[in-house]
């Protein structure tokens, strides 16, 4: 092959290729364009605390002993997680629920999104907004952000209510060896904007709700995956995705767990496959004074999908 005929195709390829990339971003830039703005929806009087690394999106409603809400991570996740406890909570506390950093409509830097900077938005909302003991009522990964919080700071959390707790390491997402080159694909803006909109396109989302989430299927409808898909697609929302995918936003908390002093509610939904009911034993062991409540035919979500039940018992232990 001669030199004329090498740069020709050289040529050709990069052509190519720079054709290709500029579809793809401009079918990134056409997703983003459509998923529309995501709104406050939970009630109560919507604010912005400004954390180190950004604004948390919070609201707070109703009086009386203050508990927080604490999300789970996922796609498109945020505090509308609680949408069937809120209403009820704010009649006998007064109820604060924030955006963790990256999700929501909280501010979504570009970060790796490491385990401790969620523990430090528990304290420093904990001290900052709320200003006094409270209750804290957290799901699935934000339960391991919540036990290390009140170790920390005993005197900023009075009692834990903790649903569907994971242990680190049952559910490990991207192998250890691959994790450097999942965090540089989702660092590239093409490339990672468009693993991220597979992950959190309404597809993927209504099969993870419909396998993971519920129990019953039909709870996977049109309006949660379309607020989840909308929440997915914020500008910044790759970052935290490969921060939970990764395992950066991970964190053992079992040993912390052993050494807390605060009263403990754990709650599960007797189906659940992720952060299932069979890990309850380990948990009890290592804290003999907790309590478990369990809720028949629900999956990760015991306490949207039968939220009457949950409410219920949630209320009546933290007023006993």
């Amino acid at each position: 092959m001669n030199e004329k005929t090498c740069c020709g195709k050289l040529k050709n390829i990069a052509l190519w290729t720079g054709a290709v990339l500029g579809a793809v971003a401009g079918a990134n830039a056409l997703i983003a364009s459509r998923a529309g703005t995501p709104h406050h929806e939970l009630g109560g009087a919507f604010g912005r605390y400004p954390w180190r690394f950004g604004d948390l999106a919070y609201t707070v409603a109703g009086k009386g002993e203050p508990i927080l809400l604490l999300h789970g991570l996922g796609a498109g996740n945020s505090m509308h997680e609680w949408s069937e406890n809120f209403s009820v909570l704010r009649e006998n506390f007064t109820v604060y629920a924030f955006d963790f950093l990256g999700w929501g409509l909280s501010d979504q830097p570009e970060s790796d999104y490491p385990a401790e900077e969620f523990v430090q938005q528990v304290l420093d909302f904990a001290r900052d907004v709320i200003g006094e003991k409270c209750v804290v009522a957290a799901s699935s990964d934000a339960c391991n952000y919540a036990i290390e919080a009140a170790r920390r700071q005993p005197e900023l959390f009075s009692k834990l209510v903790l649903v569907c707790p994971p242990i680190v390491g049952e559910r490990q997402i991207v192998p250890p060896q691959l994790v450097s080159s999942v965090k540089k694909i989702f660092a590239m803006p093409i490339v990672g904007a468009t693993l991220n909109n597979l992950l959190t396109s309404r597809k993927s989302i209504r099969y993870f709700a419909q396998k993971q989430m519920f129990y019953d299927k039909n709870l996977a409808e049109d309006v949660l995956v379309n607020r989840h898909y909308t929440r997915g697609h914020r500008r910044g929302a790759r970052f935290s995705v490969a921060g939970f995918l990764t395992g950066a936003s991970r964190l053992d908390a079992r040993d912390s767990w052993s050494e807390l002093t605060q009263p403990a509610l754990l709650i599960w939904g007797r189906n659940s496959t992720i952060s299932g009911l069979e890990t309850a034993p380990e948990w009890l062991a290592m804290k003999a004074d907790a309590e478990l409540f369990v809720i028949e035919k629900a999956m990760l979500l015991p306490h949207f999908e039968h939220a009457e039940q949950w409410n219920h018992r949630v209320l009546e232990w933290v007023k006993n």
